[in-house]
């Protein structure tokens, strides 16, 4: 029993599962679980606090969000978790991530010398080529139009050069054989296709198609949902699907790799991860496609077939499903880091049979100060002995150098003395948190112990309870001198 996604009926409560169990294509439905813990000193249930909760449960959205109601201005639990995430915590986890059907893909677009490429947004260019892989036919399929001035049986000698390579007659041809190629299909992948392939070909389908036609994208005969994304600091469209999940390969790579490229391109990844790159030709795409045929078609069947040979190799999708199924998350959520990381929380939470708080409220579009790191007021002009270093890993390796474990901790300094000064700076001074720390590298404490300076008293609080008020020179001692 493994999901592929879930989808949340409001209207209905209830929560629509999608399996994918020995290769077949399963549908779950599970009623909506809407809970929350609020803070009962009879109650049966624990906090991580240790604070005794009693919980409240119900099936219906409208009699959840009536009763939170009545605890407004008391402190709840659990009462802001992703339903959906909640319910594959309580029937998926621990389950084993599905075998999924793959299709990765690219499609080709037609140019104008009047008005230029098309862009996603207005895609009022024909697609000419669309190649897929579906890794569960182990098959490279490629659908195509033919030139506008080449007859259509010189295109289709062309064509049938290839394997799996069918010439449409017609663009709603090509689409609708697309739409049922991925029928089967449990996830959508192409290189930058979160910006480019996905909205171009859902808002072509509607074009050329119809706008019910779209619905075959998603499953449970939904529409795909239209959201907006910055890149590179233009705002794009793209869609995301229901049942069927989408996710960018460059994007997968850009997130599980640990080396920066010089380019992103799929040539350029192509090249270095496996010693292959796109097909080269000469002039434009448009010139290629009209003048050579045949190495338009090879073209295009090269681009997946570079995308099918890195996942094979790199396995980035499967991580992904893992991930999820690891943490009880959607696929696409993975391509965050928090909520991955929030449910994770959460399910070793219930694990060990405690509940966890609600997210502190804050308002919309707050941005509340915080102290970061010190930062020195740079000085114009020309400079000698400059030199920057960015060491990879620097705190487990200076943890590690300087014998830093937690089992090393012999007592803590109080700071009082900083304290003390911060708090001076900031109440008296009217400074902020930022500027009070301004010229400070370290707490007087530390400042006191490196000097071994005899006239500041230090109190130390040691791990076996005791408490000691020493001076900054017999701290110094005991660290350095004592092998305590």
């Amino acid at each position: 029993m493994s999901y592929v996604d879930a989808y949340l009926n409001r209207d209905k409560d209830q929560i629509n599962i999608v399996e994918r169990i020995d290769g077949e294509r399963v549908y779950k439905t599970f009623p909506t679980t809407y809970r929350f813990y609020y803070e009962d000193k009879d109650g049966d249930y624990k906090s991580i606090y240790g604070r005794t909760l009693s919980k409240f449960e119900t099936n219906n959205n409208k009699s959840f969000q009536k009763e939170k109601k009545l605890y407004e201005g008391q402190r709840l639990y659990e009462a802001d978790l992703n339903p959906v995430f909640r319910c594959l915590e309580e029937n998926y986890i621990k389950q084993e991530a599905p075998d999924l059907h793959i299709a990765l893909f690219d499609i080709e677009v037609d140019f104008d010398k009047d008005r230029g490429f098309a862009k996603p947004d207005d895609p009022h260019q024909r697609i000419t080529a669309i190649t897929l892989h579906l890794n569960w036919l182990d098959s490279l399929i490629t659908l195509c139009l033919a030139p506008k001035d080449m007859p259509f049986e010189m295109a289709d000698s062309i064509a049938k050069k290839f394997d799996n390579t069918v010439l449409c007659e017609t663009e709603a041809q090509l689409l609708n054989t697309f739409l049922h190629l991925i029928e089967d299909a449990d996830i959508l992948s192409g290189w930058n296709s979160e910006g480019f392939d996905i909205p171009y070909i859902v808002n072509r389908t509607e074009m050329v198609l119809s706008k019910d036609d779209v619905r075959r994208f998603s499953l449970w005969d939904l529409y795909p949902r239209e959201r907006t994304f910055t890149k590179f600091g233009n705002e794009q469209q793209t869609f995301d699907f229901f049942g069927r999940v989408h996710l960018d390969y460059l994007e997968l790579y850009r997130k599980y790799t640990y080396h920066e490229m010089h380019s992103y391109r799929l040539d350029a990844i192509g090249e270095y991860e496996i010693g292959e790159k796109k097909i080269p030709y000469e002039g434009t795409l448009d010139q290629l496609y009209n003048e050579d045929f045949e190495k338009f078609i090879a073209y295009n069947r090269q681009d997946v077939a570079l995308l099918s040979k890195l996942d094979n190799k790199l396995k980035f999708i499967d991580l992904a499903n893992v991930l999820a199924h690891a943490n009880t998350v959607l696929l696409q959520t993975t391509m965050g880091a928090v909520a991955v990381t929030e449910q994770a929380i959460v399910n070793e939470s219930h694990k060990c049979g405690f509940i966890i708080p609600n997210r502190p409220y804050r308002e919309p579009h707050s941005s509340g100060a915080a102290v970061g790191a010190y930062v020195a007021t740079p000085k114009k002009g020309l400079h000698d002995w400059i030199a920057s270093i960015d060491i990879n890993s620097l705190y487990p390796s200076v943890i590690r150098c300087l014998n830093m474990g937690p089992e090393t901790i012999i007592g803590q300094l109080r700071p009082t003395h900083t304290e003390k000064y911060i708090n001076d700076k900031i109440y008296k001074e009217k400074k902020s948190a930022a500027d009070a720390w301004e010229g400070m590298f370290g707490t007087i404490e530390y400042k006191a112990v490196m000097e071994q300076d005899r006239g500041v008293d230090i109190i130390v609080d040691f791990e076996d309870g005791t408490t000691e008020e020493m001076s900054g020179a017999e701290v110094y001692s005991i660290i350095f001198h004592q092998n305590q």
